[in-house]
């Protein structure tokens, strides 16, 4: 029968997996928000749900060796039984001591196979209680956090807030270490696109003096291309020169109208 592989290292790796199941609660888990409280939820499910993966494992190997160990302990004994009766040496024996020791030489291949058996079917029940007493432990602990939840829940009722503190071993951002941020030029920006700021007297000057020369500039007669020069009334003399004027169109639009009208079609 082939059987799973049980030696010591194979033993100590299982212990090993089952010290790192470890779950630590926090004193107090309200401030550090609420995230890190969910998150040691699922790690205790997790741990867990590996625990009785590894319990059935070991379980099924256990079943195993004990099914093995009783088939060849039942050989072992059909066979000695059978040196007891036919053997002539076994049967020399001067008593029963002396016909087990001489039937036990003969088999001692089989009681070694026997002893290999026994010793791993009792490691592995040592296992089994290791597992059982580790998933005890996680399922107090999966208690107990749900003891701090409804804990959290009161405090909050009471007008608690969940905090924002950062968990043991994280490292918070240095915020001195952030560049500074030049304040009154946000200011400025923000007067600037809001219209909520005062105007710098300075400022304010140049303003109006600027008003000022642009009313002075208003009296004069006004230029309307910088390019060509041309004031409003060289512009008027300009058109006329050009094309007809409103009224000669009008006229030229009312002759074409009589001789249209003369005309019988």
């Amino acid at each position: 029968m082939n059987l799973p592989e049980v030696s010591i290292a194979v033993i100590e790796s299982i212990y090993a997996i089952l010290l790192d199941m470890e779950v630590d609660l926090d004193p107090d888990p309200l401030q550090f928000g609420p995230k890190r409280l969910n998150k040691k939820v699922a790690q205790a499910r997790g741990m867990l749900t590996e625990c009785e993966s590894l319990y059935l494992k070991v379980s099924m190997w256990l079943q195993k060796y004990r099914s093995t160990n009783r088939t060849l302990e039942l050989e072992l004994d059909i066979q000695k039984k059978h040196l007891f009766a036919n053997d002539p040496e076994v049967r020399a024996g001067r008593n029963v001591a002396d016909r087990e020791a001489l039937a036990t030489m003969r088999l001692q291949d089989q009681v070694r196979e026997i002893a290999r058996v026994s010793k791993a079917q009792e490691n592995l029940e040592y296992l089994i209680t290791a597992i059982k007493s580790k998933k005890a432990d996680l399922k107090d602990i999966q208690g107990r956090l749900r003891d701090q939840i409804k804990l959290c829940q009161e405090e909050i009722g009471l007008g608690q807030r969940w905090g924002s503190k950062p968990a043991p071993g994280t490292e918070a951002p240095d915020l001195d270490a952030a560049p500074n941020v030049d304040r009154q030029s946000l200011k400025d920006l923000h007067e600037m696109f809001t219209g909520t700021g005062v105007i710098d007297p300075d400022l304010a000057s140049a303003v109006s003096i600027t008003d000022a020369s642009d009313t002075e500039a208003s009296d004069e007669p006004q230029v309307l291309d910088e390019g060509s020069g041309l004031e409003e009334g060289e512009v008027d003399d300009l058109l006329s020169s050009i094309g007809p004027s409103a009224s000669e169109s009008d006229n030229a639009s009312s002759s074409i109208e009589d001789i249209l009208a003369g005309l019988d079609i």
